[in-house]
């Protein structure tokens, strides 16, 4: 074979190997988002499930995710997230995102005009509406926020012990979604588990943001966990034209509240 020949041939040897290359991670690429989507669903199945054995822990009742009532400092420190949503001044016409039992819907009634309480699970939205009394400020929908589509703009949104199940991969079109649900001068509210809860968790890889947690009946399922850091979070909302102030309990939750105060950018990809 001569040296042209002998060149040709190790081009075409790179090429296909490129190609295979890349044919491979696109191949793992639709795998991890295949399994990322499935884990996502199997996280909805997990609280429709739980839904019947949640616990109030607001009045110390039910059970509890680990069969033990937690420590004192547990509930001591998610008494600061209830009184910390009471002063964040969350008023007139709120969303709150990934509503649950009612707990912390019962805290916005106070001062809210009406809630649109959003939850993917019918299951969670019965305890809610037992609580509350069936209250007709609340606006009950089951939908998945990723595929909802508003139909109103809000003077505040909420969401609690929500944002850690938010994939990465999706947390910037999620954000963006709350920044759009936002009139400008709308405020915004959330709480979660800091990431030393990171601890606490069975997880599938120690990097990774799949968690594996069980019913009382034994039943196993995998959840997303994602423990995002306080830079992170920053960061995402204000590129939506979000600021917000991040303050820590002493051992366990964050709490952030903020306000729009800038317009969003045009985005090119596609929203949620």
């Amino acid at each position: 074979m001569g040296l042209v020949g002998f060149g040709i041939c190790k081009r075409s040897n790179l090429q296909l190997a490129e190609t295979q290359s890349s044919g491979r991670s696109e191949s793992m690429r639709k795998s991890h988002s295949k399994e990322l989507d499935q884990t996502v669903e199997e996280t909805k199945e997990y609280y429709r499930q739980r839904a019947s054995q949640y616990s109030d822990w607001a009045h110390r009742t039910g059970q509890y995710e680990d069969g033990v009532e937690p420590e004192a400092s547990w509930f001591d420190e998610a008494m600061i997230l209830i009184e910390a949503l009471a002063s964040s001044g969350l008023s007139g016409d709120v969303l709150e995102i990934a509503s649950g039992t009612g707990i912390w819907t019962e805290e916005l009634l106070r001062n809210a005009a009406s809630v649109t309480a959003l939850d993917s699970s019918p299951e969670m939205h019965e305890r809610s509406k037992s609580r509350l009394r069936r209250n007709p400020k609340v606006r009950y929908i089951v939908a998945d926020i990723y595929n909802w589509v508003p139909d109103m703009s809000y003077d505040a949104v909420t969401f609690s012990f929500w944002l850690s199940h938010v994939p990465g991969s999706k947390l910037n079109d999620f954000v963006s979604k709350v920044s759009r649900c936002l009139k400008l001068g709308g405020r915004v509210f959330f709480a979660d588990q800091r990431t030393e809860g990171l601890t606490r968790e069975v997880m599938d890889h120690q990097s990774g943001e799949i968690a594996r947690r069980s019913l009382i009946n034994g039943r196993e399922f995998k959840i997303i966990k994602h423990f995002y850091s306080s830079e992170e979070i920053t960061r995402c909302f204000l590129q939506e034209g979000i600021d917000i102030n991040i303050s820590n309990t002493a051992t366990l939750f964050y709490y952030a509240s903020g306000v729009k105060n800038r317009a969003q950018k045009a985005r090119s990809r596609n929203p949620l």
